[in-house]
């Protein structure tokens, strides 16, 4: 019997902040959802982890916590770059901003947030 396939889960800028700033395990709140996701960096996350490290407190432990995971190649930037990596992947998105939550629910697309320590589907 071929071993199942664990989908891609997208952590977004936002949920790697939050986990540094609050000092959560990331890779085990991933490992409670109920679906056995592999989560990744994208290109364009771990650009505008960069681009706020120099000003965002929190931005530069984040760009650490982000070396933990595997970085996948993605072109574009911001939200449409995670829009449409998790678009072409068939890819779930952990993100804290209800504003893209949004837009990828009207895709069809699955998200989690990340609150509280908890992980919310």
């Amino acid at each position: 019997m071929p071993q199942e396939k664990s989908s891609l889960l997208i952590i977004d800028t936002n949920v790697l902040i939050y986990a540094v700033e609050r000092n959560l395990d990331l890779a085990k709140a991933v490992n409670t959802l109920p679906l056995s996701y592999k989560p990744v960096i994208l290109d364009c996350v771990r650009n505008e982890l960069i681009g706020l490290a120099g000003s965002v407190r929190l931005a530069k432990l984040a760009l650490d916590l982000s070396d933990r995971f595997e970085t996948m190649k993605s072109a574009g930037a911001g939200d449409d770059c995670i829009v449409d990596t998790a678009t072409a992947h068939s890819a779930a998105v952990l993100t804290n901003d209800r504003t893209l939550a949004r837009v990828l629910g009207k895709l069809k697309i699955r998200t989690y947030s990340l609150r509280q320590g908890k992980m919310i589907g």
